[in-house]
């Protein structure tokens, strides 16, 4: 009875030293997994097509994601954004259907979804939501250093003088915002989105709500691409 008993409370104390090692090894792992410093670039065309996501919406929120080229969580070159939804923010499933499509696309293309992009509906409320936390949190599955950018609605306007765009990155388990390691790919990307907005070329955007209505429209954007690339060769001229 007494080498029974003390056989279980051996086991007892094993399992205990194990768990709490298993435990301590799994947070530092998670610690050290999240970068402490991530440096975000955006090039023109990314740039550009958040902010015309947002002026064909002023009335609503907008949320897309961005995509860049397969590299390190540490400094990410963001290529490229997709305009997801201005009606249906919160449904679910429809940001499944539009993911996996956006997904399959990356694959084929040698890229990834690395962050996630929203435009609240009120002017003075520029911050994430529980929706673009969960969002992301989903993105970082795949992508462990998924960021969140949230677009300054008071910088918004067709003079572009200022970046609308703020980032927030995971950081000590706790999201916030950086200004610093937030940057433009080209000097000239304020006077190409400037013009864009000028010459009102943010009606014939397309977000993945537009080609749920008409499927014949590419959430690709790529009429939107070929103003942009223009629009960059006149500037720079």
């Amino acid at each position: 009875m007494g080498i029974c008993c003390t056989f279980q409370y051996g086991r007892r104390v094993a399992l205990n030293f194990y768990y709490k090692y298993f435990c301590s090894n799994l947070l530092s792992f998670m610690i050290l997994k999240q970068p402490n410093t991530m440096k975000v670039t955006i090039s023109s065309r990314a740039y550009s097509k958040i902010l015309l996501h947002a002026s064909k919406y002023p009335h609503k929120a907008v949320c897309g994601v961005v995509i860049a080229r397969e590299n390190s969580d540490s400094k990410i070159d963001v290529l490229d954004a997709v305009p997801l939804f201005h009606l249906s923010l919160g449904l679910a499933p429809m940001m499944e259907v539009a993911l996996t499509q956006v997904d399959a696309y990356c694959k084929s293309n040698k890229l990834q979804v690395v962050g996630y992009y929203q435009a609240n509906q009120c002017l003075d409320n520029n911050s994430p939501d529980v929706y673009a936390y969960k969002i992301t949190e989903k993105l970082q599955e795949n992508f462990n250093s998924a960021f969140i950018l949230m677009v300054d609605n008071k910088k918004m306007g067709f003079e572009c003088e200022f970046q609308a765009c703020k980032l927030y990155h995971l950081q000590d388990n706790k999201w916030k915002y950086n200004e610093k390691d937030l940057c433009l790919a080209d000097d000239e990307t304020l006077s190409i989105v400037s013009q864009l907005m000028i010459g009102k070329a943010y009606p014939s955007l397309v977000d993945f709500d537009n080609h749920l209505d008409d499927l014949s429209l590419d959430w690709l954007n790529p009429e939107i691409n070929k103003v942009v690339d223009n629009a960059a060769s006149q500037v720079q001229e």
